[in-house]
């Protein structure tokens, strides 16, 4: 009995003690929703290319005919080493300097199921296979390695994880992006 009366009376004591700060933890929790709403979360997705971009005519779009084969991205054009940056976050999944995709870097963002893929950099890309990338991260520039005819970023939007999935047609994210970023919230 004495053992139930000492609990009952911590219970009292602690239940006392939060009264006596509620008011505080009170303004607490305002303040840190205040703060929460200052601060903006990032964006899920910001456009590519840093700097002044131009669309390109009608063969520098996804399926235009490309004798032999149907392109299978979106041209953007922008001035040789522009900063491109990581469209999500995402794991890298691919790097290289295969001849016709110069160099080029395969990132993938298991939210979207989407792997994002730039070719044409002017450099080999700053990330590696396995690394994480948070959006906006600079991943390379913009140049013209590979088969190509102008400095640009060629984007691949592929379903699922790698760069043999389906194409999807990169421009109305690209157009989407670019209004957002001309207009930000």
């Amino acid at each position: 009995m004495a053992a139930l009366a000492a609990g009952a009376s911590a219970e009292a004591a602690m239940a006392e003690h939060l009264t006596a700060l509620a008011p505080t933890l009170e303004a607490a929790g305002r303040l840190a929703t205040l703060e929460s709403l200052r601060t903006p979360s990032p964006p899920a997705a910001v456009f590519p290319v840093r700097g002044r971009v131009d669309w390109g005519e009608h063969d520098a779009r996804f399926g235009a005919w490309r004798g032999g084969h149907v392109h299978e991205g979106q041209d953007v054009f922008a001035r040789a080493g522009e900063p491109l940056v990581a469209i999500r976050d995402g794991r890298v999944v691919e790097t290289g300097d295969d001849g016709g995709r110069g160099n080029y870097v395969a990132m993938w963002n298991r939210e979207a199921r989407r792997t994002f893929v730039y070719l044409h950099m002017l450099h080999p890309s700053r990330v590696s296979v396995g690394d994480h990338v948070r959006v906006g991260q600079r991943v390379g520039a913009v140049g013209c390695t590979g088969s190509c005819w102008g400095d640009h970023l060629h984007l691949e939007v592929r379903r699922g994880r790698g760069t043999t999935g389906r194409a999807l047609d990169p421009l109305p994210l690209l157009q989407r992006l670019a209004a957002r970023r001309a207009h930000p919230e």
